[in-house]
């Protein structure tokens, strides 16, 4: 049974680390939750033989070498098939691949018979893949003194050693054999690097086919690097890559050429990523998904918030709602990453940047967290304690910097706003009587609506004024097509961006980037009163200037700042 964690060890874990010993509870609370959800999957697959056979052959395994064991249930894809076989739609297949890897490293005697795979790949957790197998042939797994043969129906098969996966004889059979390959970033133990498991496919991005010898070359020196650097620069998040890292899912790298990586609640334990260009990007991959893999094993083990609530929250760096636990999740990777890039502000501007915008929005993001009604308290403590840490970062950053990382951050609360809110039809209908009549207004009797809305990708920073701003702090004079208002207000012509944004929004009220220019310039013209309103309630005063399409919208921003 996994210990309890304690008020230290959850604290521990809030700062954005958590010590060995935390990292074995977590660890063992997988373990723990695979073998339940293993024996359960097993048992919804009874009316099969094969089943009950490789279930029998998993328990051998255990009393004969439980350590074996533990290691194959550690493999991330297990969750992922428990979850298949329980809903009905996956047989016993799997098991008895993963229950001969564990008895075959286990060095016990068994056979097991097993259908033709449709593809003619049989791939065993962790030990490599028989591809070739012949249509219309059963499957024979055989294991004696700690190696494994495979017939796909002649006696002359492939076999195989049980723990490195090397081939040992490759028979005349035409079956082929690709032996399972690791990497070595963090400790002797190694990675798995898992682009044959037929359950890796868990992911919002398809996995990558085999890689190729170069391929796979590439990833072990990246990977080496990678964890170089995370033992001179940042050991803690080294030493919780080397507790909870168990494999590395290749993925097909998206158009963009852009490196992506994700993990899953179903195969904890692993992080899938497109191979990068470089190992400190792989370093900072792999420590934003480790973040995900630790908060997922803690909520395992801990409720941090109530589930079910609706998509309501604004994730800083996305463009659609999310719900709590989503946020939760972005703050705590984002904890991670802004970590990174403390460590290499050195670097010059550009890591600086990155340092104090993923510091900002993480604090932006653990600001709503704190108010979450779904939080319980626990929760509400640990989303304390990462606050605690972001705001004990007080590393200087120069002034042009701040400047620029604040203009992102808000421009990116008014393209959310603008995208998801609708404000209260009765709400812009009384405020708009009261302007026409001369009144001060009241507003924030009713709260906008967050509109249903499909996942979008993340915020982008190539178009609008923080684009410009951006581009010019690098050291570019602006984006390319930024438009004229866009470069004035980079250049810090203030007075003229004002006068574009202005016109623009005169011909085309629904222009975002205009909208996003008024709320920034409103900064620099001493109105931070008319500029909050326009950073905060943006949905609000685009539709009250609908309604009023004669009023000036900074003009309207500015009367509903007046105090009550």
């Amino acid at each position: 049974m996994t210990a309890p964690l304690t008020a230290t060890q959850l604290a521990g874990l809030a700062a954005g680390h958590g010590d060995a010993d935390t990292i074995a509870v977590l660890r063992g609370g997988q373990l723990g939750r695979r073998r339940l959800l293993t024996v359960a999957a097993a048992r919804a697959c009874r009316a099969e033989p094969l089943a009950r056979q490789s279930l029998e052959l998993l328990t051998r395994a255990e009393h004969a070498e439980p350590a074996t064991v533990a290691e194959a249930l550690a493999h991330p894809p297990v969750t992922g098939w428990t979850r298949a076989a329980l809903d009905g739609a996956a047989g016993p297949t799997y098991l008895a691949t993963l229950a001969a890897a564990a008895a075959g490293r286990a060095g016990l005697t068994f056979t097991l018979t097993l259908p033709r795979p449709a593809d003619g790949v049989l791939a065993l957790p962790a030990v490599g893949a028989a591809t070739g197998l012949r249509a219309d042939d059963a499957v024979r797994l055989r294991g004696e003194a700690g190696t494994l043969r495979i017939d796909g129906g002649e006696d002359d098969g492939v076999r195989v050693d049980a723990r490195d996966g090397r081939l040992l004889d490759a028979g005349d059979g035409g079956i082929d054999w690709q032996p399972a390959r690791r990497t070595v970033p963090f400790d002797a133990a190694g990675v798995l690097v898992d682009d044959q498991d037929p359950w890796r496919n868990c992911y919002h991005r398809p996995s990558a086919p085999r890689l190729d010898d170069a391929g796979a070359a590439q990833l072990d020196r990246l990977a080496t690097g990678a964890g170089q650097w995370l033992r001179e620069h940042l050991p803690a998040h080294a030493d919780t890559l080397a507790g909870l890292l168990r494999s590395l899912v290749p993925l097909r790298p998206p158009p963009s050429g852009n490196p992506v990586s994700a993990t899953s609640r179903d195969a904890l334990g692993a992080i899938a990523l497109s191979v990068p260009a470089d190992a400190q990007t792989l370093a900072l991959l792999l420590v934003h998904e480790v973040q995900h893999t630790k908060l997922g094993a803690l909520l395992d083990l801990v409720p941090l918030y109530r589930t079910g609530g609706p998509a309501r929250y604004r994730a800083p760096w996305r463009l659609d709602p999310r719900p709590v636990g989503a946020l939760l999740q972005g703050a705590y990777a984002h904890l991670g990453v802004a970590e990174v890039w403390r460590r290499r502000r050195h670097e010059g501007t550009a890591a600086v940047f990155e340092y104090a915008y993923w510091r900002e929005q993480t604090i932006r993001a653990a600001r709503q967290l704190a108010d979450a009604a779904e939080l319980t308290e626990t929760g509400r403590s640990f989303v304390a304690d990462m606050e605690r840490t972001l705001r004990g970062w007080r590393d200087p950053v120069d002034g042009p910097v701040e400047a620029a990382v604040r203009d992102v951050a808000d421009a990116g609360a008014v393209r959310w706003g603008l995208t998801n809110l609708l404000p209260d039809p009765h709400e812009v209908a009384r405020l708009a009587h009261a302007w026409r009549h001369g009144v001060p207004p009241e507003v924030g009797h009713s709260a906008s609506t967050v509109l249903p809305a499909v996942a979008r990708p993340a915020l982008t920073l190539d178009s609008g004024p923080e684009a410009a701003v951006r581009h010019r702090l690098m050291g570019g004079g602006g984006p390319s097509g930024s438009s004229p208002s866009d470069q004035a207000y980079a250049a810090g012509n203030s007075e003229d961006a004002l006068a574009g944004y202005r016109r623009r929004l005169a011909a085309d009220p629904a222009d975002v980037d205009a909208w996003v220019g008024l709320a920034l310039t409103a900064h620099h013209t001493g109105q931070p009163a008319a500029a909050g309103v326009l950073t905060h309630r943006p949905e609000l005063v685009q539709a009250l200037s609908q309604t009023l399409p004669d009023a000036d919208p900074l003009t309207l921003a500015a009367w509903l700042a007046q105090p009550a």
